[in-house]
């Protein structure tokens, strides 16, 4: 059972960084040596004689604000799923103290710039340091099960990751321009990697963007250009796993769960979706890099990719859209639209697995060789998302997104950075005959990737192998 504080320890910690936080403003503001006690006791509301019951000196007041983002990463550390290998549950520890994604202001980090290299601060800074790392030592050997005092692998972790934020914050305040904070610290952490099995590349750290109308769920993986998996109707980035595993060590590869899908929640009801999902990734890639990013659709989430690129071809620097089922490109595409929309009555009158049944026969998706395939136990979490998933996906998209018509005059002008992907398992099946009425219509060829639909996913190897050998 988790410890929780009473209501006097947590006035009493509130106190504490409260008057952290007034000492570290006001020394921004004024410079540390015009900071008085008073002041610092006056800006948090209480007394100086309450200042002197938490803190001996304004300058350990100062220091205090890292001291207490350490405990509280090794609190966070404490808190992690036990079943999370060690590393990866101290990168995402680590990582929700920094959640700030907005550019700081630089008056404010020209002050703290100023503060980490007063001589007066250096020698509470080491005590700080000090304390940091016992405080995250502790954490690991209760995580470890080591002997802190017998055992010197909990300190040496924990001076790695001290010294690596440290390093961080360094190269955070010395930016000119500033920068976020957040990226950062997430390289400082990645640079960990050069010690063999401390930060693997395929292990996804775990971030949260805010956008108008929704908050979108999103996991980062190794180091390099920035890869963009934009995810089909489950919306759920976990179905990018084998591949972004796969490409974690020449990109940055992000997946994301796009608006409306579990862990991607919207704030009011779903308007203008495939407009906002656009909107979506086009937020995702300006605050992730200032560069333009290579971008991977597939199915619904290929579409998200035309529509990123029609709206903000500045943003990404190739996309592929793989199999985007844009049903109104076909010359049969008022039948094709009456069986997505009788897709949609079965599974309002018969239920939506009875509904996901016909929609794949009559897809192709379907392959008689994996119809019975168990899945492994590790995608329990992903196929109970999924499920969660379906409801959304059949009343908000099943019917619309394959209404989607593409701007093909914005196509046809950033054709240079577009490729078209069909599955070659797919071929004269449903998923590959919009790619290839949209080909002729832009005047170009089509790209076939091993495996069907999901080829991502089924023939992951070499899927990873083809999407690297066209971006590059």
């Amino acid at each position: 059972m988790a410890f929780v504080l009473g209501l006097r320890e947590r006035k009493k910690l509130a106190t504490r960084e409260a008057l952290g936080f007034a000492a570290l403003r006001l020394a921004v503001e004024r410079g540390l040596d015009e900071v008085l006690v008073e002041d610092i006791a006056a800006a948090a509301g209480v007394s100086p004689r309450t200042f002197n019951n938490y803190f001996a000196s304004k300058y350990e007041a100062v220091c205090s604000v890292a001291v207490d983002r350490a405990r509280r990463i090794a609190d966070n550390l404490r808190e992690r799923p036990d079943t999370e290998a060690l590393w990866p549950a101290v990168i995402h520890a680590t990582l929700d103290e920094f959640r700030d994604a907005e550019i700081p202001d630089p008056a404010w980090t020209a002050g703290v710039r100023l503060i980490t290299g007063a001589p007066a601060l250096q020698g509470e800074y080491r005590k700080a340091q000090a304390v940091m790392e016992a405080a995250l030592a502790e954490a690991i050997a209760g995580r470890t099960g080591h002997d802190l005092g017998a055992d010197m692998f909990p300190r040496i972790m924990a001076g790695a990751v001290a010294a690596a934020l440290q390093v961080a914050i360094d190269r955070w305040v010395d930016a000119d321009p500033p920068i976020p904070v957040l990226p950062v610290v997430r390289e400082a952490l990645r640079q960990l990697s050069f010690l063999p099995g401390v930060f693997p590349m395929d292990v996804p750290t775990q971030h949260t963007l805010s956008v108008p109308g929704a908050s979108l769920y999103y996991e980062i993986r190794g180091g390099g250009p920035l890869l963009l998996l934009i995810t089909g109707g489950n919306g759920d980035a976990a179905v990018f796993d084998a591949l972004a595993e796969r490409l974690a060590d020449r990109y940055t590869v992000v997946a994301y769960d796009r608006r409306g899908f579990a862990r991607s929640p919207l704030a009011g009801p779903p308007e203008d979706r495939i407009v906002n999902d656009g909107a979506d990734a086009a937020a995702l890639l300006a605050h992730l890099g200032d560069k333009p990013a290579y971008v991977f659709g597939s199915s619904s989430g290929a579409i998200v990719a035309l529509e990123l690129l029609s709206r903000y071809p500045d943003s990404v620097r190739t996309v592929v859209a793989h199999e985007p089922p844009m049903a109104t490109l076909l010359p049969d595409s008022a039948t094709w639209l009456e069986f997505f929309d009788g897709i949609y009555r079965t599974s309002r009158t018969e239920g939506p697995m009875v509904a996901m049944g016909a929609f794949a026969e009559g897809m192709g998706l379907r392959r008689p060789d994996q119809q019975h395939q168990e899945p492994p136990p590790e995608s329990a979490p992903m196929i109970a998302r999924i499920q969660q998933n379906l409801a959304f996906w059949m009343e908000n998209e099943l019917r619309q997104y394959v209404r989607y018509p593409p701007d093909l005059p914005a196509l046809r002008k950033s054709a240079d950075k577009l490729v078209l992907g069909i599955g070659h398992d797919s071929k004269g099946t449903f998923p590959a005959l919009p790619n290839l009425a949209l080909a002729e219509e832009l005047g170009q060829e089509v790209v076939e990737f091993v495996g069907n639909h999901i080829g991502y996913v089924t023939n992951a190897d070499e899927f990873a192998t083809q999407l690297d050998q066209l971006l590059t």
